[in-house]
């Protein structure tokens, strides 16, 4: 694989993420039987990130493509004030997937996350549990849906 280059999200990134969202949710996503996507709801999460918490983008540079993208934000636990921070969306396309990738995205929340404790649900098919254990995450359980 070539370099990639690894940056915080800015406003004026919003149309290169939102269109690495789509992506994600009919090229990877297309076989989980998920709602469409409603494009106003997806704005405003966007924005709602940029504003209270943080997008790290990898941009593959001999393409200048967008490859993927970390997106979480400062939460706390419904059972209490403690903080935590919540990954919401951890995304490589499929053609660039390696851990070391992965590594250095969970790293980059972990520099910031100021000792909380971070969580992540995984909503998708996609088999990452193994490299989330490799990774030092602890399974708490998953995600049931009754479709």
């Amino acid at each position: 694989m070539s370099s990639v280059h690894i940056y915080q999200a800015e406003k004026k990134d919003f149309q290169e993420v939102f269109d690495l969202l789509i992506n994600f949710k009919e090229v990877d996503l297309v076989d989980v039987d998920l709602p469409k996507v409603d494009k106003p709801k997806l704005k405003a999460f966007i924005d709602f990130v940029l504003q209270k918490g943080k997008i790290i983008l990898v941009k593959e540079l001999d393409q200048q493509e967008l490859i993927g993208c970390c997106i979480f934000h400062k939460s706390e636990y419904w059972f209490s004030k403690q903080e935590l921070i919540n990954i919401n969306i951890l995304y490589i396309k499929k053609q660039y997937r390696n851990f070391k990738l992965v590594k250095t995205l969970i790293d980059s929340v972990k520099n910031v996350a100021d000792d909380l404790p971070i969580v992540m649900g995984v909503t998708t098919k996609i088999e990452i549990g193994g490299v989330l254990e490799k990774l030092g995450f602890e399974n708490m359980g998953g995600n049931w849906r009754l479709a």
